[in-house]
């Protein structure tokens, strides 16, 4: 920008004109005096990259020291430093800057705040007083003083450190960090402090002569992670301290010692990713007094792209004893399943082939430890052509399946391999005002080889062909009120049979009779029983869409020529006709920020005798959503359950005050008339500290897991574990 000649210590009008100049050094004005031209032309080279700009309302110069005042503002390069007055001496290459001082860096997450300052030209080496330093927006260090080295270091004196807001209701942070020293690597990210002293309220609980801390901005930092207190009534009283180390930019390992009143525990969590994948390890050691010699577990899952659109993924599972992972909180399914996977998906063609190994954690207590598949395996392939000139579409496909189980008595510890092809014709059509009609004509072919059972020939083919033929008539309509409804009455057909030998059944033992398979021939989830003889079957659906309503509801039924065998009681679907199934589903805005969802499904025959029902209502508004559930199945041998299921379940978050939230759990068994499972969790979060408390009550008693009770506590200080969170308060604040 150019300025008109000005004589020497004649001030500009503090109407905040703006002199800036790219010099070859680090501060100058651009004066048309060739003097001071000819004066700063001997700085020194080592910034002539590094335009500078100043800003001012006012400038004077006197030949050697130059004055600016009023909103002083100075660029250079990323650098940015705001004052109320500047003074640079020529002769000395030194500034004099009188705050309030705000130096900040472009990109960078370092803000710096002084009262005065001497540095030199390039900003890069220098002292502040009554300093303050904020990292992040997160961590503050207030200093007497603050040196600037080499633009890298900054060393800060006397110095007192927290994320906690300080404000004049609660002067006192709650935690911080006295240190007589303090130095900010910017560049490694790192915090080191001298002669630290953590205070709590202003009262002094640890002290150590050297503390390194890495800065808010370092994601994958060395150090230990947020320690968390656990009392549990089968484990003891105990404290988890989690130390990470990362192993360059890809790796990492987290190593967590948990050391307990009846449990030594050392836990390890590897982690890694690769240019087409990523894997994960979590595993842990323990010798406790539940059990005599080591227990253990390891879980491993990955991915990996293997190119041409296939995808491979492990996920490995293993534990010494069915105990160990409930009993340490960490996995408490009725399976344990490990498995290998190779897919491939893509238009009109997909591949999926899985290798699983199963191991049931409930087999002493259902007395089913022989008749479960140790080993499961299963490819399959299939592929859909649209020839285009005539109507429909032509899926065909491949498969193979097969289970091993870890017994040699007959019968219950057969194994079977079966090897398969499908083809299927597909056609629809819409006619008349409005009908659809969907037809599907299908033909399957399956080959059995069988060792360890004679109840049936070693090797067995079978052949089923089906045909299917649904009627729909979907009518739409708007109402007055601008929402959307649909009523669709569907009817429809089907026949299927089978030729060949009989086989076991593996892998259909367990149908779910819903909406998605109402109209369709398809309910057996597996190859080892299909659909035989003539069905019928008829529904209704209706759906309203609002703007702040939409529901939905779906009525049913399947009827049979024939009755069948084999499906189970708790099936619905097991004499010549189904139970009614129902299914609904509504949600909608009350205004005040309050939505309510209820969904229900149910089967129930013509005495309204109930074979299964389950339900869920949410209530969210947005303090708080509460969670309640119920679900019903009759007891069926078929599925290995020789007593009802009949449970209740709640559940809700709440948002007590601002940075106070809590949660709960509870599951009732009224089949066995007490409680299985309760829960409450109490969390307060803001950007000074987080502290999460939870306690959790197991009430199982089996012959591998006793009742538990267990307490956990974690605390975390502000930036360090706490997910980034900015949210300011001073102190806890009320509930």
């Amino acid at each position: 920008m150019t300025v008109s000649p000005l004589p020497p210590e004649r001030p500009l009008r503090p109407a905040r004109l703006a002199l800036a100049l790219a010099l070859s050094f680090g501060f100058g004005l651009a004066l048309p005096d060739a003097q001071i031209g000819a004066a700063l032309a001997q700085d020194s080279q080592e910034d002539q990259a590094l335009p500078t700009a100043l800003l001012a309302d006012s400038v004077s110069f006197d030949g050697t020291v130059l004055i600016a005042t009023g909103a002083v503002e100075v660029i250079q390069g990323n650098v940015r430093l705001t004052a109320s007055r500047i003074t640079f001496n020529q002769s000395t290459g030194q500034l004099q800057i009188d705050g309030p001082i705000r130096l900040t860096e472009s990109g960078g997450d370092t803000v710096i705040l002084a009262s005065s300052a001497d540095l030199d030209t390039g900003l890069k080496n220098g002292i502040m007083t009554s300093a303050r330093m904020v990292v992040d927006r997160q961590l503050q260090l207030a200093a007497a003083r603050l040196d600037v080295v080499d633009g890298r270091y900054l060393r800060l004196s006397k110095t007192v450190a927290s994320t906690c807001e300080v404000c004049a209701a609660h002067p006192v942070p709650l935690w911080a960090i006295r240190a007589s020293e303090v130095i900010h690597d910017s560049e490694a990210h790192q915090l080191y402090f001298t002669n630290a002293q953590l205070r709590i309220a202003d009262v002094p609980v640890l002290w150590l002569p050297h503390l390194r801390v890495p800065d808010p901005t370092l994601k994958r930092a060395r150090g230990f992670l947020i320690p968390e207190l656990r009392t549990d009534s089968t484990l003891g009283t105990g404290i988890e301290t989690p130390y990470f180390i990362p192993l360059g930019d890809s790796r990492d390992l987290t190593i967590s010692p948990y050391i307990a009143t009846k449990t030594t525990t050392l836990g390890l969590r590897y982690r890694q990713a690769f240019a087409r994948g990523e894997i994960e390890v979590n595993g842990a050691v323990s010798a406790d007094d539940t059990r005599d010699g080591t227990r253990a577990y390891l879980f491993a899952e990955g991915t990996w792209h293997l190119g041409n659109g296939f995808e491979f993924g492990a996920d490995l599972r293993a534990a010494s004893d069915i105990a160990y992972l409930v009993d340490y909180g960490i996995y408490d399914g009725d399976f344990l399943p490990s498995k290998l996977t190779l897919t491939r998906y893509s238009k009109g063609e997909a591949f999926d082939a899985q290798l699983i190994h199963m191991r049931t954690l409930r087999a002493a207590d259902l007395g089913i430890e022989d008749t479960l598949p140790f080993f499961l395996g299963e490819v399959m392939y299939e592929r859909r052509v649209d020839p285009g000139a005539i109507p429909g579409a032509l899926t065909f496909g491949l498969s193979a399946s097969s289970s091993y189980r870890d017994s040699e008595v007959d019968i219950d510890g057969y194994d079977v391999l079966r090897l398969g092809a499908e083809a299927a014709w597909i056609t629809s059509a819409v006619f008349g005002p409005g009908l659809k009609w969907d037809s599907t004509a299908a033909a399957y072919v399956d080959a059995y080889a069988m060792h360890q059972n004679s109840t049936y020939e070693d090797t067995v083919a079978r052949f089923t062909g089906s045909f299917e033929s649904k009627l729909s008539w979907p009518l739409t309509r708007t109402t007055a009120t601008g929402a959307s409804e649909l009523i669709e009455p569907m009817i429809q057909l089907g026949w299927s049979d089978s030729i060949g030998g009989d086989v076991p059944n593996t892998d259909s033992t367990l149908v779910e009779f819903d909406e998605g398979n109402l109209m369709t021939l398809a309910r057996f989830p597996g190859a080892d029983r299909r659909a035989t003889g003539v069905t019928a079957a008829a529904g209704l659906h209706f759906a309203h869409y609002a703007e702040t309503t939409q529901y939905e509801i779906t009525l049913g039924r399947v009827l049979y020529l024939d009755d069948s065998a084999e499906y189970s009681d708790a099936s619905g679907l097991s004499t010549t006709q189904s139970d009614w199934l129902l299914g609904a589903s509504i949600a909608f805005d009350a205004g005040f920020d309050t939505r309510l969802a209820f969904q229900t499904r149910s089967l129930f025959d013509d005495a309204f005798d109930l074979a299964k029902w389950e339900t869920r209502l949410d209530y969210m508004r947005p303090r708080y959503t509460l969670g309640a559930s119920y679900a019903y199945v009759v007891a069926d041998a078929m599925e290995h359950r020789d007593t009802a299921l009949n449970e209740f379940g709640f559940d809700g978050s709440f948002r007590l005050a601002k940075n106070w939230s809590a949660n709960l759990e509870y599951l009732y068994d009224f089949t066995e008339d007490e409680a299985t499972r309760t829960g409450l969790g109490l969390q307060f979060e803001n950007e000074c500290a987080r502290v999460r408390f939870k306690v959790s009550r197991r009430y199982s008693d089996t012959e591998a897991l006793d009742p538990t009770t267990s307490y956990s506590l974690s605390i975390g200080f502000g930036a360090y574990g706490a997910n980034g969170k900015k949210d300011t308060s001073c102190g806890f604040g009320a509930l």
